[in-house]
């Protein structure tokens, strides 16, 4: 099988490198340098563009930056053979890969909307990968062929891709509000001692953890919205930002303001699939959302 991986960064070399060894593969960079050093690397022909040469690969992987996919899936679907499959690494919005995966359809070419779950320069071709779209099976079983762990879900495309990015809500919120306690830590001198008391959420598991605060929240919302403002009055009166916190707070209020209009039944909060679904409901959301 020859595959064309699109993009010769970070996660483009990362796989072209692991493909090397079980398939043929082409490489495609706008920036020559790129294209041609790992080239060089691997005994891989180049090209600075997408072209007709697409026309005999099998499968593209594409790892162009977000602000390009659609281009490049357009582009490439164009020129690729009906029955291959374009496999879209980037980190497109949702919206952008299912445009993406219609463009292909209508050259008959296949499409995969691939999120990668983890950060590469950590765990590298191990890093897990979570497949959406019709022919997201067989291709795990390619990533999987040259080390990738990688799952299909039962989704179109965009699917994955969401998935990741509810991901970044938990991920990307817990690192700043870290960097926001861990530093105002640092500057009372008590940053080990952070460490210490937060030791109850390793022994009971993150996923437990989370479970618990989404579901006691529909009942203690209030009390921890009170909390939540001695915490950024702590921050603020040692000089330091409470940025995200203030965020925090903004989130307990509205569970606040939603439990005075629309209290839910009792026993909520004993079940997290019942808090969530208050929630849903009772939370504000833009107009046109789904179940509002």
């Amino acid at each position: 099988m020859r595959i064309a991986v699109l993009g010769c960064g970070e996660v483009g070399r990362l796989v072209a490198r692991a493909a090397a060894g079980h398939f043929e593969v082409e490489l495609c960079d706008t920036f020559p340098s790129a294209a041609a050093a790992l080239g060089a690397e691997l005994g891989a022909p180049w090209h600075a563009e997408i072209g007709a040469w697409l026309g005999e690969v099998d499968r593209v992987w594409a790892c162009v930056t977000g602000d390009a996919a659609h281009l490049a899936a357009s582009a490439s679907a164009a020129r690729m053979r009906p029955g291959t499959v374009y496999v879209d690494l980037t980190t497109a919005s949702p919206d952008d890969k299912r445009a993406a995966a219609e463009v292909a359809a209508g050259y008959g070419v296949g499409y995969v909307d691939v999120a990668i779950m983890g950060t590469v320069a950590l765990t590298g071709i191990r890093t897990p990968l979570l497949l959406a779209g019709r022919d997201a099976a067989g291709v795990a079983e390619e990533f999987a062929t040259v080390g990738a762990p990688a799952r299909a879900m039962v989704g179109a495309a965009g699917d994955a891709i969401a998935l990741k990015l509810l991901r970044t809500v938990i991920t990307k919120g817990v690192e700043a509000l870290a960097v926001e306690a861990f530093v105002a830590a640092e500057r009372r001198g008590v940053r080990g001692e952070l460490h210490r008391i937060l030791a109850d959420i390793d022994e009971q598991g993150f996923r437990p953890f989370l479970d618990a605060v989404v579901r006691t929240h529909v009942l203690h919302a209030e009390r921890r919205m009170h909390e939540v403002d001695r915490a950024v009055a702590q921050l603020e009166d040692d000089g330091l930002p409470a940025t995200v916190l203030r965020g925090a707070h903004s989130r307990f209020e509205q569970t606040v303001q939603a439990l005075r209009e629309l209290p839910p039944e009792p026993g909520t909060s004993d079940d997290v699939d019942r808090a969530i679904a208050w929630l849903h409901g009772a939370l504000p959301a833009p107009a046109g959302t789904p179940g509002h």
